[in-house]
């Protein structure tokens, strides 16, 4: 069996000034910066060798997921999805995202997600907006599923899911053990996640050193990213 090319992305956060000056460099070197249009997670395909994500995209195709950036402390910034390092750009560095073999131990059950989903802390984390998905979203985000495999599944169960999967990387529940760090991971199939770029751009999560991340229905479509398959998130200082 053939194996599978290395899968390695670096995700930059740069001010418009910052992502102009990035523009001019590469163009000097011969590279082109693309701009990704309509959903965040186009770079993160592997034919993308480096893009930009202007804070305009985050209202577009998932302005309802968007939320969650635009009330972090990133709103306003430029995201860089790399194949490469940037030189020079070390201080903005957020994450290195790499294919992995991590298999979860398991997923949570009903009862851990309706516990995620109503601990007061994190419902003061949330968006208003987050919740707010109108019929023709509703009836998109069950289509997906169905396309990755979830069997018949209704929206609020499905929502319940979503919202518990962010609740995980900001208030761990389920995690594994690394060289004695608690590591999260996403709690449920590919099938049934949703915005897993807000974990993988570390807006959601960013102070673990290390995490692991399963591709939400968006993320195989638009990025051709592989369901099921986690991607580790390593932060510029973890070590090992």
């Amino acid at each position: 069996m053939k194996p599978k090319a290395v899968y390695e992305k670096h995700i930059y956060w740069v001010s418009p000034k910052e992502e102009s000056r990035l523009r001019d460099e590469l163009a000097g070197q011969g590279i082109r910066l693309k701009s990704a249009k309509g959903v965040v997670c186009t770079p993160l395909d592997e034919i993308n060798r480096i893009a930009s994500v202007a804070p305009e995209v985050w209202d577009d195709t998932c302005g309802r997921q968007g939320s969650w950036y635009r009330q972090s402390e990133k709103n306003g910034l430029f995201l860089i999805v790399s194949s490469f390092p940037l030189e020079g750009y070390e201080e903005r560095k957020a994450a290195r995202i790499t294919r992995s073999d991590f298999r979860p131990p398991r997923y949570a059950t009903p009862e851990e997600m309706e516990a995620m989903v109503n601990e007061r802390a994190f419902a003061g984390q949330m968006p208003q907006r987050w919740s707010e998905a109108d019929d023709m979203e509703q009836r998109i985000q069950l289509r997906w599923a169905r396309r990755l495999g979830a069997e018949d599944p209704e929206y609020p169960a499905l929502f319940r899911v979503h919202t518990a999967n962010h609740a995980n990387f900001l208030r761990p529940r389920l995690t594994v053990q690394e060289n004695g760090r608690i590591v999260p991971y996403s709690i449920a199939p590919s099938a049934q996640l949703c915005s897993c770029c807000l974990e993988l751009f570390q807006v959601l999560g960013a102070d673990h050193p290390r995490k692991y991340v399963a591709p939400c229905p968006g993320a195989a479509i638009f990025a051709r990213l592989e369901p099921d398959v986690f991607l580790q998130v390593e932060t510029p200082e973890d070590p090992s």
